[in-house]
């Protein structure tokens, strides 16, 4: 049996039980065996044996862009491949045993690409400066807050947003009726489908990207209104990505170049060649900084993998990268609250208090503890002395200057008979500049042609300056600015 054959027998079969992107997966990664099949001129899966598997895998090294974890997927596929050909008989028993699929270092495994929190923010300045509550806004901010994979972001549509609630829904909408498209499928299928809590501010933006006059009010080829739309429909995955690598080059976001390129030549600045910038990055570096800045928040990990669709294991493996000793010393906050012996002997919970943490399972309410926990910390906070401060400051008061402490005792104090004629003075002290100003302009107003007024106008004048002098002098004398 030829190669492409036995590829085409083995996709139709994986048709019932993979989903839409997983057999995209296969198909691609199946590809790379066909091609190589026919560099070698093998005809017949029946002269595969061990040595021509080695052969495809160094193959591979020297001639696709694959790491170690990507190597191991592509064979994995092969392999998979080759157990199905033993069941249809076109290859022998043991020749999926030979497939050498290399063992992934622990380090590798995880990839720590993400951006800087720097990034993120200037990121989020140029949006709201430059494309407010556009799709790539909304596209941004959603990833930002929740952490969610791409597929899941481009499957939203209108009715799974209740922005009231402050409320989205992800559904797994598979459409069978379709050979090019299999709907709008959650990466977990049903497994993946949950409700979760935005905040007040991305509904806001979500709400005015919907009533944005530029935004196409469009439905997809199923019949359905997506969040996100293009004047074609829903965007693609691919949409997606292109949006976020473009958004992401600091040529755009902070119109410079950390790379010494020249901006005005490098290609990168070409809208199809946003990938090549070094700087930018896909959808899935900011779900990783999402998820790493919730873990850093202190979000349980339990409520952040229905969050964010993610197993605890994985995330304690591939997101969890906080240092030994901070996890340590998040773990005592919570010791100390429930243990006696743990950190501040003062912080334990009595009884009382622990009773009220308590869900309806009977169990400690891991957000109200931590929630307690900030609390705590927030009021243990240092604040400045401010008695301290007004003692200082009162000991370097030069003799006879009043201080604070002077307006609550003795005549100076604000409850004293002696303040009436204090305010009585600053009420009329308000209205003579005022009335001194109109007085003066009076003397002489440039419709005259003389600048000299006439006595009756230049005794008001005098006398209305005479009684602001007066009165000033009365003010400073009662608050003491002036010797008795």
């Amino acid at each position: 049996m030829t190669p492409q054959k036995a590829k085409d027998k083995y996709l139709k079969d994986r048709e019932d039980d993979a989903r839409y992107d997983t057999i995209d997966t296969i198909q691609r990664g199946l590809d790379h065996f066909i091609t190589w099949c026919e560099y070698e001129g093998i005809e017949n899966l029946n002269t595969i044996g061990g040595r021509e598997l080695l052969s495809y895998k160094n193959w591979c090294k020297e001639n696709t862009e694959n790491n170690t974890v990507s190597l191991n997927g592509l064979l994995s596929i092969l392999r998979r491949f080759l157990v199905f050909c033993v069941k249809i008989e076109a290859v022998k028993s043991k020749v999926p045993d030979k497939v050498p699929i290399p063992k992934i270092p622990d380090d590798e495994d995880v990839c720590y690409e993400k951006p800087t929190d720097e990034e993120v923010e200037q990121a989020v300045a140029y949006l709201e400066t430059y494309e407010p509550a556009s799709r790539r806004h909304v596209e941004y901010a959603i990833i930002k807050e929740n952490g969610n994979r791409v597929g899941a972001l481009r499957a939203i549509d209108e009715e799974d947003v209740d922005l009231k609630e402050q409320v989205i829904e992800f559904q797994d909408r598979q459409e069978n009726d379709y050979t090019d498209e299999k709907g709008t499928p959650l990466k977990n299928g049903t497994d993946g489908e949950r409700e979760i809590n935005i905040s007040k501010e991305l509904a806001e933006l979500i709400r005015r990207y919907l009533n944005n006059p530029d935004r196409h009010d469009v439905t997809d080829m199923f019949g359905r209104e997506p969040l996100l739309t293009t004047r074609y429909g829903r965007p693609s995955v691919e949409t997606i990505r292109r949006d976020l690598y473009k958004l992401t080059r600091p040529c755009t976001y902070a119109d410079s170049c950390p790379h010494d390129r020249d901006i005005d030549s490098c290609e990168a600045t070409k809208s199809y060649n946003a990938s090549k910038c070094p700087s930018s990055h896909s959808p899935h570096p900011l779900r990783r900084w999402s998820i790493e800045h919730q873990i850093d928040r202190g979000v349980p990990k339990d409520q952040l993998s229905d969050r964010v669709d993610v197993s605890v294991p994985v995330l304690n493996k591939h997101y969890d990268l906080r240092k030994e000793e901070r996890k340590r010393k998040q773990r005592l906050k919570t010791f100390e609250k429930l243990f006696d012996g743990y950190g501040d002997p003062d912080a334990t919970l009595s009884e009382t208090e622990l009773a009220a943490l308590m869900n309806d399972d009977g169990m400690i309410d891991p957000v109200a503890l931590n929630e307690l926990i900030a609390k705590s910390e927030k009021e243990q906070t240092p604040s400045h002395d401010r008695s301290s401060n007004d003692s200082d400051t009162e000991g370097e008061r030069d003799e006879g200057q009043l201080g604070i402490t002077d307006f609550s005792e003795g005549p100076n104090a604000v409850w004293q008979p002696a303040v009436i004629p204090v305010l009585a003075g600053v009420a009329v002290g308000k209205w003579i500049p005022g009335r001194l100003t109109h007085e003066l302009e009076a003397l002489a107003p440039p419709s005259e042609d003389s600048p000299w007024p006439n006595q009756s106008r230049a005794a008001k004048g005098m006398a209305a300056y005479a009684l602001y002098v007066c009165l000033v002098s009365v003010n400073f004398a009662l608050l003491g600015l002036l010797p008795a």
